[in-house]
């Protein structure tokens, strides 16, 4: 099921997701149907990294100009309060839309909306962060995700040849997050937005 205006005007902004994510956690929740300890500590972490990342995050001034000409006006993330990589992720995506004020960016949780997630699909799997570009008669301009590239190839390679323990690579990763501060998905965005100019 791709995005239609209907799903998008129901979808939440970032606002309201920020909010249901942090009320579920007050209550020893979280989004999506792995209610864990497990997924509840990842989305303690979550929140920390989301607040941090809208801190710190800078949107560059030739990043801004290619936000300012775009005609995808309407963008989808479908993510989960759990998720290491949407955390990471989410707080550079929000600035991006904010930088412009008429881009409308709204909020799918994967677990609540199969029939979405499962029209955008990475290699089959159920892989978020996705971000789903829309002009302003919801046709599907572009897609990004589900994190930078190089980080994917990270994530391809330790799957293909695993030389580290998931708790190790996971670190790793991070540490990957910090130190580009945002950088590549900025120009991953800038390029996808340059593309249908």
């Amino acid at each position: 099921m791709k995005i239609t205006k209907e799903i998008f005007d129901k979808a939440m902004d970032f606002d309201t997701y920020d909010k249901h994510v942090k009320d579920l956690f007050a209550q020893g929740k979280t989004t999506g149907d792995d209610q864990s300890q497990k997924f509840i500590d990842f989305t303690k972490l979550g929140i920390q990294r989301v607040k941090r990342g809208l801190k710190t995050t800078v949107i560059e001034s030739d990043v801004i100009e290619s936000l300012n000409r775009t005609k995808a006006k309407n963008w989808v993330l479908i993510t989960e309060a759990w998720c290491g990589d949407g955390a990471n992720s989410l707080p550079v995506i929000v600035k991006l839309a904010e930088a412009r004020k008429d881009i409308n960016l709204r909020l799918i949780l994967r677990d609540a909306n199969p029939e979405v997630m499962n029209s955008y699909l990475t290699n089959g799997a159920k892989s978020i962060p996705v971000v789903i570009f829309l002009d302003d008669d919801f046709n599907e301009l572009a897609l990004w995700g589900p994190r930078p590239q190089p980080a994917q190839e990270m994530v391809m390679e330790n799957k293909a040849h695993p030389v580290m323990s998931p708790q190790d690579f996971k670190i790793a990763l991070q540490k990957w997050y910090i130190s580009d501060q945002s950088q590549t998905t900025q120009h991953e965005f800038q390029d996808i937005l340059e593309s249908f100019e």
